[in-house]
């Protein structure tokens, strides 16, 4: 029983035949598949079956790898839009921004059951498709789409880097501060965490906010522990995380902050006295 093939051209968009594996290694063995050249100088890609089988639900199962392979395609499309156009970013810069564009497409749902659905608008008209036609007539936004993606992840990059630099500063600031206290304590209570001294007493400061305020335009973080510790600036912080939920964004946030600017200065406590008082 005939259920599919799919043509593609090795001169054309090299991406997709540099992944033809994808669409050739299926894990049905119900599925025969048969791959050959053309009078016209094509490879095609034939998929059978000499059982008695549901021909939806496996064609189906090819569709979904035809999927893989385009947006395998949108990646590269994305990344060759950033090699092109952005080409002043070093190599390390690039890394970091091609992770993030793959991610970026791999968690978009909406991108793949666009792709799925032009795909199966042809496949009701016809059992045989030319990919590189079908990318080239029906898949013409993805390049605006390419470029999207990537003004997006070097916005995102661009932010994180500013983030990290400023963080970086404010650690070079704190660490040339002669430490008001020996210890501080981070504990969290009614959802919140707040500093102590060494002897528990709680700890309230209200200086630095512009520190804070620049901190917390990239994400939600707690201010006010963040301006207590800048101002006090501890040799020793001490985290104790026994009862601070790891579901809560802001807190997790902070905490993170926290170490940032203090590394190599806190420790963990994963469970004392006091941690049960709170």
């Amino acid at each position: 029983m005939e259920l599919l093939s799919l043509e593609l051209n090795e001169n054309e968009n090299h991406e997709i035949f540099n992944n033809i594996k994808i669409i050739t290694n299926l894990d049905e063995s119900d599925i025969n598949i048969e791959i050959f050249s053309t009078d016209e100088g094509n490879i095609r890609v034939r998929y059978f079956t000499d059982e008695k089988i549901n021909k939806k639900e496996y064609i189906e199962k090819i569709v979904g790898k035809v999927t893989k392979l385009l947006i395998e395609y949108t990646k590269l499309e994305s990344i060759n839009c950033l090699k092109e156009n952005y080409f002043y970013f070093d190599d390390e810069e690039m890394k970091l921004i091609i992770s993030d564009i793959e991610d970026e497409i791999d968690n978009d749902v909406k991108i793949q059951l666009i792709i799925k659905n032009k795909f199966r608008e042809i496949l009701e008209r016809s059992n045989l498709i030319n990919l590189n036609g079908f990318i080239n007539f029906r898949l013409k936004f993805i390049k605006l789409y390419a470029e999207q993606i990537v003004e997006r992840c070097i916005d995102s990059y661009l932010m994180k880097k500013e983030y990290m630099d400023f963080i970086s500063i404010i650690k070079l600031i704190s660490e040339s501060e002669d430490g008001e206290y020996d210890v501080v304590n981070i504990m969290c209570s009614n959802n919140k965490l707040q500093a102590y001294d060494k002897n528990m007493k709680k700890i309230t400061y209200l200086t630095n906010v512009e520190f804070a305020a620049e901190i917390s335009s990239n994400a939600s973080y707690d201010e006010s522990i963040i301006n207590i510790l800048l101002s006090v600036s501890p040799r020793k912080i001490v985290i104790h995380e026994a009862k601070i939920d790891k579901k809560n964004k802001e807190l997790q946030n902070t905490l993170g902050v926290i170490k940032r600017i203090f590394e190599g200065k806190y420790e963990i406590c994963g469970g004392c006295r006091y941690c049960e008082l709170l």
